[in-house]
């Protein structure tokens, strides 16, 4: 079965519909988010993605239909897309790695609420042209990468907000 993608403003991938998504998480595909329909949450294998996606760490939002036609352009979504990270994340640990590969103390940049993906990008630009080791980013209320990034990127989990 081949799956249903689209890539959106941002240059993420999203991947829509409930059979594509599930196919996704099962292969172990790394998702940012899950964007689910409002209402849609006991209907059918909905239940069972938002289950898989809360075992795999990924933020499940409640959304506005019209908000899911926008995003897949008129696409068949059946109440759900996913947004799939365009860039692996790095971790902290490898951050201080590369600081200290490159023999310097560790130079990091850490972003709080960065919804702007043009602005996330400049930030990101920015630091690497700064010579930044990396760049940390929230899980959770914050852009993502999109697919140029060079610099190591950490999205740090910040469960204990919630």
């Amino acid at each position: 079965m081949m799956k249903e993608t689209h890539e959106n403003e941002a240059g993420t991938e999203l991947i829509i519909g409930r059979n594509p998504v599930m196919e996704a998480l099962r292969a172990g595909r790394e998702i940012d988010t899950l964007y689910v329909s409002k209402g849609e949450r006991n209907h059918g294998s909905v239940g069972k993605i938002i289950a898989m996606c809360r075992d795999a760490g990924v933020i499940v939002k409640d959304t506005d239909q019209k908000k899911l036609d926008f995003m897949c352009r008129g696409g068949n979504h059946q109440g759900v897309i996913a947004r799939v990270s365009a860039h692996s994340y790095a971790s902290v640990d490898d951050i201080f790695k590369k600081a200290e590969e490159c023999g310097e103390p560790p130079f990091i940049i850490i972003c709080d609420e960065i919804e702007d993906p043009h602005n996330l990008g400049a930030i990101i630009r920015t630091a690497e042209c700064a010579g930044a080791h990396g760049v940390i980013i929230p899980k959770r209320r914050s852009a993502t990468l999109g697919r140029r990034s060079r610099i190591h990127a950490v999205r740090e989990g910040d469960e204990h907000r919630e």
